[in-house]
């Protein structure tokens, strides 16, 4: 009996290869996805790579790639598979064709289920996702006041804060979040009791780009508008820039692991305990809102998919019984 249903099993997808692999792919991608936005995982192992030989990161490259190559892996693997059954198919007596019917059905149910399952994942991907988004730290609350580098250390907490301390500019980062329909920056720099070499730098604040001029020296597609330090020339705050007084929204380890990472290679040691002063709590919120955005698409496209295959599966079911 459990042979049976193998061999069943094993001709449904034979005859399915093409929605078998597609939804193969599209599971691989909806799991590389949130590793892609938070910066986890594999595709923090790939971008890390991808920095060492090249300095540059292309993060839709880095989820697209291996998801080509585990569908193909999975074909190939298939295609072994059913290579080596083949010989045994030979024996085996024609179909009739009540029995190539309900091999159809099979298969297009198959389908039909594979994409409905894709896109209940899909639905509590994104639900998760808002849920994390709605556990960030957000303006409630009496503001923290933290003098910092002052001496007893502050402890601080997420949550509302009022730093105070110098603005190092020339330390200014940058990070731009690519999604297929949707786009987003956010510039940091360090903000420390004075401007001196130190071991580590635990406090970050978000800045904006009026608040400060790139040098003329610098090509318009030259870092930071390519997630990359600014490593030459003067950057000139502007008058709408902060002073060393700056109120927002306090975040735990609350740097991109991209920025992180470009940080320590030109020689600032982020604490392993940083803050970031987010002044748009906006721009904190985005990542989850585009996960959640992409989970939603991909969950309906799924959605229409499976709607479509299951409308399939009854035409054909009647085609059958009317015969």
């Amino acid at each position: 009996m459990v042979a049976k249903t193998k061999i069943g099993f094993l001709a449904a997808i034979r005859g399915n290869i093409i929605p078998v692999a597609v939804t193969f792919a599209l599971f691989i991608f909806l799991f590389l996805l949130p590793q892609s936005v938070f910066y986890r995982g594999l595709i923090s192992v790939l971008a890390e790579w991808q920095f060492a030989w090249f300095g540059n990161y292309l993060p839709i490259l880095t989820v697209i790639l291996p998801v080509i190559l585990l569908t193909i892996l999975l074909i190939l693997i298939l295609w072994l598979i059913f290579r080596l059954r083949s010989k045994d198919k030979e024996h085996q007596q024609e179909l009739s064709l009540a029995e190539q019917g309900k091999a159809a059905l099979s298969k297009a149910r198959l389908a039909m289920l594979s994409f409905f399952a894709l896109a209940a994942f899909s639905l509590v991907a994104m639900i998760v996702t808002l849920g994390l988004m709605m556990a960030l730290p957000n303006e409630s609350g009496k503001a923290q006041k933290i003098s910092v580098g002052s001496i007893p250390f502050a402890e601080p907490k997420e949550g509302r804060a009022e730093l105070d301390g110098v603005l190092d500019w020339q330390k200014l980062a940058t990070i731009k979040r690519n999604l297929v329909f949707a786009s987003q920056r956010t510039y940091f720099i360090p903000i420390v009791s004075q401007i001196a070499d130190r071991k580590s730098t635990r406090y970050f604040v978000q800045v904006f780009r009026p608040e400060f001029v790139l040098p003329r020296n610098q090509m318009p597609d030259r870092a930071p508008e390519r997630e990359h330090l600014l490593e030459l020339g003067v950057i000139t705050p502007t008058k709408d820039g902060p002073s060393g007084l700056v109120n927002g929204v306090l975040r735990q380890d609350g740097l991109p692991e991209e920025i992180v990472l470009l940080y320590e290679k030109a020689g600032l040691k982020v604490h392993p305990d940083h803050y970031v002063l987010y002044r748009s709590t906006s721009d904190m919120r985005w990542p989850y809102w585009g996960a959640a955005w992409a989970f939603f698409l991909f969950g309906i496209c799924a959605l229409l998919i499976g709607l479509y295959q299951k409308r399939q599966r009854k035409r054909l079911k009647d085609g059958i019984e009317a015969l």
